[in-house]
């Protein structure tokens, strides 16, 4: 869709170990959001007929040495520090979720810890021996995306079919 098309990211600004202010700001290419065709229940419930859909296809994953690159060739920042300010800040998160509390990221989107739950009668509550913890099924986390971030990505999308066993 936009293939020469350059899209900013602007970070927050940064410290180097030196307490200098460094302001960030990545350049990415859009990339397309690859698919295939697969497969799948018909929707309907309805005998006979073989259904088919749109699949996102995964293209590889970002760890935290491909970002810690990213960043510091973007920036005048080293690959040591860069590595050490997404620790910090990854530990940061994980605390502030495991106490509990959600984590918003500014332009991005906000991590809601909670928990799964059975329901349970009001009137056991009063009795001997009555446990709530004994209802909680798990530990959840949830993300709910930044909605300017959606309709930035939403509007340099491109996508791109690859082979799949029902088309070639």
């Amino acid at each position: 869709m936009f293939p020469n098309r350059k899209v900013s990211l602007a970070a927050p600004v940064a410290k180097t170990q030196k307490n200098k202010p460094l302001n960030i700001k990545l350049f990415f290419t859009p990339m397309a959001i690859n698919y295939k065709v697969v497969g799948c229940i018909n929707p309907k419930g309805a005998e006979g007929v073989e259904y088919a859909c749109n699949r996102r296809t995964k293209t590889g994953d970002l760890t935290l040495d491909g970002l810690v690159a990213l960043v510091s060739e973007a920036t005048t920042v080293t690959d040591a520090e860069v590595k050490g300010i997404l620790k910090a800040y990854f530990t940061e998160i994980t605390n502030r979720l495991a106490d509990g509390n959600p984590v918003e990221m500014e332009g991005i989107g906000t991590f809601n810890p909670g928990i799964r739950s059975k329901c349970f009668a009001q009137s056991v509550i009063g009795q001997d021996g009555f446990n709530p913890r004994a209802f909680i099924r798990g530990v959840r986390l949830t993300f709910h995306c930044n909605a300017a971030l959606k309709r930035h990505i939403r509007s340099y999308r491109t996508l791109k079919r690859v082979p799949s066993e029902l088309m070639a």
